[in-house]
């Protein structure tokens, strides 16, 4: 008994020191479908993909997601998943549907696809990277056999060469990155970490010391230094996978160890510097988002309500997470999801918008508005402007973009996007 209250406080002691806690805001999905992917090609536009042919899109930065109806891909109705996404513009994106189906692409904001005509064996396609429309690579595995990539170069397809791959068509590339146009790495949940330092055309397998366990991401810092997550076997995983000399080996990162023994389903690293790995407890199914300012040494982490399958940021600070039941949290309060619990929310209407001098507010009739106040955000949360006493918002002064309107009267507040030109 003495033994198990010592094992209960070292773990409580182990979860203070490691847990440093970053208020995480959850977003309005729309749906209780898992969502597997999110992307966002700009500060407005961002993409979410999820189970059962969900895409989600949203254009106000995040605020507000809702339902694509794609033409052109056939989701079959055992196999409609959406496993991963990548945008290269506001329009032009990729995406993987399956496991057991192809790859698609879009040029028009999601709204039509087209099939990849991938070169090789590819029954199964799940991992992507693109460095433009052109040229990336789609990995996944053969009808009867394991691990493949196909890569685009100047828009042709052509089947990379796996050396030392496996034979069974479950062991699949599930994820790519590359740190330049020449050195990269793909994992497979074989357990292989696949390595590439001629550009994608020849791809050497690697164990994922000390355990094999399926290989759920991977993320090169710089030429040298790069992470790989994974799903652990048994409980058995004890930090993140860390490799300090380009992929070639791997190691546990006793830094990022939790007696949480997580799943690490996905990395990211966002524009600032700092790395992002979700995931979920085995134990207590917990979901967890794991943050590191990107010194090697320094692991933070923060219990969420759903697994975390996929992260993603549109600039320096701003990141956002998606998990099961279609759960979506980012690190800072955005326009919109500010709480006013002691108003009661009411529709406006913004006219004219777009505008490029002045727009004026609409309120209900039964509104006294003889105390208005108006609060302008930015997409970032930022408030730019305030104007009290006027129904007429001059913005001039404000740079084209799209804005976020927050008018306060008689206890009411209201909410409109603004587009300004």
């Amino acid at each position: 008994m003495k033994k198990i209250q010592l094992l209960i406080t070292i773990s409580f002691l182990f979860l203070a020191l490691h847990t440093h806690s970053q208020n995480w805001y959850q977003v309005t999905s729309g749906t209780t479908e898992n969502l597997n992917t999110i992307h966002f090609p700009s500060p407005s536009v961002g993409y979410i993909g999820g189970d059962d042919s969900l895409l989600l899109k949203t254009t106000d930065g995040g605020l507000t997601w809702n339902p694509l109806n794609p033409s052109g891909i056939n989701f079959l109705s055992w196999n409609a998943d959406v496993l991963n996404l990548q945008f290269l513009t506001d329009s032009i994106g990729y995406v993987t549907i399956g496991p057991y189906s192809t790859s698609y692409k879009t040029m028009d904001g999601g709204l039509n696809w087209t099939a990849n005509a991938l070169a090789g064996n590819n029954c199964f396609n799940q991992g992507l990277f693109f460095f433009d429309q052109d040229n990336g690579f789609i990995g996944g595995s053969g009808c009867f056999q394991g691990e493949l990539i196909s890569k685009l170069t100047a828009g042709t397809w052509s089947p990379a060469t796996m050396n030392s791959s496996t034979w069974d068509s479950q062991n699949m590339i599930v994820d790519i990155h590359f740190y330049d146009s020449q050195l990269g790495l793909a994992a497979s949940s074989s357990g292989l970490i696949f390595r590439t330092t001629d550009g994608g055309l020849n791809w050497d397998s690697i164990p994922s010391n000390p355990t094999m366990h399926p290989i759920t991401s991977v993320l090169m810092i710089n030429d040298t230094l790069a992470y790989a997550g994974y799903k652990a076997i048994s409980g058995a995983g004890f930090g993140i996978y860390i490799s300090t000399d380009g992929g070639l080996s791997w190691n546990y990162d006793g830094n990022s160890a939790t007696f949480f023994y997580p799943d690490f389903l996905t990395l990211h690293q966002s524009g600032n510097g700092e790395i992002f790995s979700g995931g979920v407890s085995q134990g207590s199914q917990t979901g967890l988002i794991f943050r590191s300012p990107g010194d090697i040494i320094t692991w933070n982490f923060d219990a969420v309500d759903q697994q975390i399958n996929d992260i993603s940021s549109y600039n320096d600070s701003t990141v956002f997470a998606v998990g099961d039941s279609g759960y979506i949290v980012v690190n800072k309060i955005l326009t919109g999801l500010i709480s006013h619990d002691d108003l009661q929310i009411i529709k406006i209407k913004v006219s004219p918008n777009p505008t490029n001098d002045y727009f004026n507010l609409d309120f209900p009739q039964h509104i006294n508005t003889s105390n208005i106040t108006t609060k302008i955000y930015s997409l970032l949360g930022e408030l730019v402007q305030i104007e009290s006493g006027t129904k007429t918002i001059d913005v001039r002064k404000l740079a084209a973009g799209v804005y976020v309107i927050e008018a306060f009267a008689d206890g009411f507040v209201g909410r409109s996007k603004l587009v300004v030109e």
